[in-house]
């Protein structure tokens, strides 16, 4: 589309659409009107809005969808109010390591031309000081000929690894002055990327040699997952040397979907994956600790599965970690000893380790050969086991009261098996990585990052407009205390028809919070039988449906039988399917068993 730019803001639109960013979604705000306009007068159909009612939502739609599309969207929020409201979805980005470009505003920062009351109490000094610990970068332009360079330094530097949200405030003088005379806008193309790094030759080789001399390897893995290219590097490595691949469990969400569910080397559920390995390959693990225990101490057990390594274990650590940590929090948790760091990502590492381990191969001989293919039968074995086991125990829970999570689990898997599926939030404490058949990274697209409340809704949204003009059936496995944060969220799934099955993993209360209440009690010898107070949802209990219904989605339920389970899911993936619609389907599930 042929346009000419009259104002600043007309400037921000064609920089976005030069840069590849097709969404910006927002609360409306008066900061950003100039903006706000430019979108919906000047854009075209080059930028799509995506209107939403509360930031929150706003920032964690672009967050969902750059997981989904691989690439960022914009988020426009309104001064600092609006960037209050946004923080907690920023920080959930930032430890999440997603690109998004946050598009800020104030009003105006030069006093004189201030109205009464809210631009002086709506204008801060410097705005993005707010945001500063958990963004990657922030600017605040003092003139629209340094709009260009902000901007296109802004996406460059939440596209490149590790990934983060950036924030550009725009004083609202900026965006609603015309284009002084003289003024042209800089090229993009004129400005390359950056290229990813690549891990050190000698270094690799070290690895190389680790792991064809191993007797008992393994593969941890966290964020490989973030690229398709980065799990299939790693399924080759894993086929070509039998190695058993540990794909992280956590008690909330996994980060990403690392390897495929079902291959034969997925080690996931073996408790003795980590007993006796002799080395450690962990690619962008976030807590390495928290699976291999704190350095010195022999043992740790965690998810089911016991680290006890084998003495004079090597251990590589593949990681981005000492790029993103700050001194706010520790995101960077315990430091784990290693003998081998490579501050890289997992798949250029793996692109440079695979050939090596090839032409090793290529060249070795029997006993070699003999050691892979005797742990190929070994890690096979033990992983047919567990899968069988774990569809056992599903099965077995067919008629429990309230419907369990590995029943929730089983009939959503079977009622879309045959859906060309992406999880976009929740995992029923990891029961759908255990019964689904998942082999693509896009399948499964991981938790907030940063445990923030009121993620899944708007993270669902974000993927549902990701996939929007295809048969991708997205899925939202959805805890209710989360849904309660942003429930808002549903009128922006109606309004811009936006198709997802929201599935309520409604165990009316706070699960964790349940948890530790009762943990805390038994600890303190106190009644933990009143664990439900101050945690519990359910005086006057939620009707997600009810609340589905009144924002114009379609709702379901409340489904408290299992004979009722798959008939509502069946009901609600119609209007998915057929009308390309949202449907929530309300399942009252069990909140954790209280251990008299």
């Amino acid at each position: 589309m042929s346009r000419t730019p009259e104002y600043g803001s007309d400037v921000v639109v064609d920089l976005m659409v030069d840069l590849g960013i097709d969404y910006v979604s927002f609360n409306p705000g008066a900061t950003f009107r100039g903006l706000h306009d430019s979108i919906v007068n000047y854009a075209g159909s080059d930028i799509e809005f995506i209107e939403c009612l509360h930031e929150e939502i706003s920032v964690a739609l672009a967050h969902g969808y750059a997981k989904a599309a691989g690439k960022p969207m914009a988020a426009a929020v309104h001064d600092v109010v609006g960037l209050q409201h946004a923080s907690m979805a920023i920080y959930n980005a930032w430890m999440d390591q997603v690109p998004m470009l946050v598009l800020g505003a104030t009003g105006p920062v030069d006093a004189t031309k201030r109205r009464p009351w809210t631009d002086w109490i709506h204008t801060a000094l410097v705005q993005g000081t707010q945001v500063r610990d958990y963004t990657k970068w922030d600017d605040q332009p003092g003139s629209i000929a340094a709009v260009p360079e902000t901007i296109i330094r802004a996406v460059q530097i939440t596209n490149t690894a590790p990934r983060g949200p950036v924030y550009v405030c725009l004083d609202h003088e900026i965006q609603e002055d015309p284009i002084p005379e003289g003024f042209a806008n800089l090229d993009v193309a004129d400005f390359a990327a950056p290229v990813d790094a690549a891990p050190d030759p000698e270094a690799v080789e070290r690895v190389v040699d680790w792991l064809v001399d191993a007797s008992s390897p393994v593969v941890l893995a966290d964020m490989v997952g973030r690229s398709q290219a980065g799990l299939e590097l790693l399924v080759e490595l894993a086929d070509a040397l039998a190695l058993p691949v540990v794909d992280r469990e956590r008690n909330y969400n996994k980060v990403s979907m690392n390897f495929p569910t079902a291959h034969p080397l997925n080690a996931s559920g073996d408790p003795d994956a980590l007993v006796g390995v002799d080395v450690v390959l962990a690619l962008e693990m976030r807590d390495l600790s928290g699976v291999l225990g704190r350095t010195g101490a022999p043992t740790v057990r965690g998810r089911g599965q016991q680290a006890e390594l084998a003495a004079g274990a090597k251990v590589v650590n593949v990681t981005m970690a000492s790029y993103v940590g700050g001194s706010w929090i520790s995101e960077m948790q315990r430091l784990h000893a290693a003998d081998l760091q490579l501050l890289v990502e997992s798949e250029p590492f793996l692109r440079a380790l695979l050939p090596r381990v090839k032409a090793r191969l290529a060249d070795a001989g029997g006993d070699l050969r003999d050691r892979v293919e005797g742990r190929r039968r070994l890690v096979s074995e033990r992983s047919a086991a567990q899968r069988k086991q774990w569809r056992q125990e599903a099965e077995a829970r067919r008629e429990d009261k309230p419907i369990s999570k590995e029943l929730l689990a089983l009939t959503i898997g079977d009622a879309t098996a045959g859906d060309d599926r992406i999880v976009s939030n929740g995992s029923l404490g990891n029961w759908i990585h255990r019964l689904w058949d998942l082999d693509r990274a896009d399948q499964y697209l991981g938790d907030s990052g940063g445990a923030g409340l009121g993620y899944g809704l708007g993270a669902t949204l974000g993927t549902a407009l990701a996939h929007r003009g295809t048969d991708r059936l997205v899925i939202d496995i959805q805890s209710d205390g989360d849904a309660l944060y942003t429930p808002s969220a549903l009128w922006t799934a109606a309004h811009h028809r936006l198709p997802a099955l929201i599935v309520m993993d409604n165990n009316r209360g706070y699960n964790n919070s349940v948890e530790h209440a009762e943990r805390i009690a038994r600890n303190r010898t106190r009644p933990a039988e009143r664990r439900g107070l101050g945690t519990a949802i359910d005086d006057p209990e939620v009707d997600f449906a009810a609340l589905a219904r009144s924002f114009g989605v379609h709702g379901e339920g409340p489904v408290t039988e299992p004979s009722e389970l798959r008939p509502a899911i069946d009901r609600a993936l119609e209007v998915v399917r057929d009308q390309r619609l949202p449907a929530v389907v309300d399942v009252i599930t069990g909140l954790a068993p209280f251990e008299a």
